[in-house]
């Protein structure tokens, strides 16, 4: 069912202790895109009343109002909560298009708020598009191994979940604060409580879900003990560490740190990849890398094609020189990094 054009599209911009998440800004450039598309209107709704210095640094993604969900002072918002306030302003404000950043909370609240509105849920968008009136969305299916494009049936609101790889920041110019309007929200009760949050290190990260990540390939086998100054080198890059399947096959990392069509599919900001030829399978599984940094001795090697940066050289000459910059300076109090 078509619905004519204009309307608002929403951005769901989360925060973390007051703070926005890393994804807010990212949201907001996305539901400004989203709505030229429907020559409507790009919003942001928020829980709680937001203070000034984070409604200027959403200023540039262009944002013309910022609907915020009253709450009473207390501890953050569980999810089933969030679903409940979100979908009860939304009923009643009648947007076109609601989308969440697909984190864990974005994910959860997304499917909770198209659950309570009975609406469809399209979830890990990588684009979309106009569909006569209405609107398509295009989304990886197999694994990623290819898109399939699939539009809402039911009237709006629809609700959308955006691929983390596919959300940029872009900027729409200087732009104004957006207008706030505060909206009353009824959270309920909270029937879950958190109990303890921690950091996860990268080291123990799972490699789909690492922001940087260092492989290392075949040439590791003849100098095993080298993959001491590997392991440094990612730790001190605040990386999670995987390798090739012939790394993996040698019994020198665990299956679960092989990168690959048979292995990890990565979705990191960087990848740097030591010793890796770059044979199809092992590509296919980092397709989705911002930024890919190759260290391999020969010059021909088909991963220089996908690199952005890449160095000829000996690994076993380049990872200490890497490691040596990146080491601790005392006389900074601090890293190298």
């Amino acid at each position: 069912m078509a619905a004519p054009t204009g309307g608002e599209v929403w951005s769901y911009l989360e925060t973390v202790e007051e703070d926005l998440h890393e994804t807010a800004a990212q949201a907001a450039a996305e539901a400004r895109r989203v709505a030229r598309l429907l020559e409507g209107r790009a919003c942001g709704v928020i829980a709680g009343t937001p203070q000034r210095r984070l409604l200027e640094d959403l200023a540039p993604f262009g944002l013309e109002r910022i609907f915020a969900l009253g709450r009473a002072p207390g501890p953050p918002p569980s999810v089933e909560q969030l679903g409940r306030a979100l979908a009860a302003v939304a009923a009643r404000r009648a947007p076109r298009l609601l989308l969440f950043a697909a984190t864990p909370l974005g994910c959860e609240v997304a499917a909770r708020v198209a659950a309570r509105l009975r609406r469809g849920l399209i979830s890990e968008c990588v684009d979309f598009a106009r569909d006569g009136d209405g609107l398509a969305a295009r989304r990886s299916v197999g694994g990623g191994r290819a898109h399939a494009t699939v539009a809402w049936c039911g009237a709006p609101p629809w609700v959308a979940t955006v691929s983390l790889d596919a959300l940029e920041a872009v900027r729409a110019g200087p732009g104004d604060v957006a207008e706030v309007v505060a909206e009353e929200a009824d959270f309920g009760a909270a029937r879950t409580e958190l109990v303890r949050r921690w950091r996860v290190e990268p080291r123990d990260l799972d490699l789909s879900e690492a922001r940087v990540v260092v492989g290392i390939g075949k040439p590791i086998l003849q100098r095993p003990a080298d993959l001491a100054i590997v392991a440094e080198v990612a730790e001190r890059l605040g990386a999670a560490l995987g390798g090739s399947r012939v790394v993996v096959d040698g019994g020198l990392l665990p299956r679960e740190r092989q990168v690959g069509a048979s292995g990890k599919w990565l979705a990191a900001d960087v990848y740097l990849a030591c010793g890796i030829s770059g044979s199809s399978y092992h590509m296919m599984g980092v397709k989705a890398v911002k930024h890919l940094l190759a260290v391999n001795l020969d010059r021909g090697a088909p991963i220089f094609q996908r690199a952005e940066l890449g160095v000829v050289g000996d690994l076993f000459e380049v990872l200490p020189e890497l490691r040596a910059l990146l080491a601790p300076d005392p006389a900074a109090g601090g890293s190298g990094r």
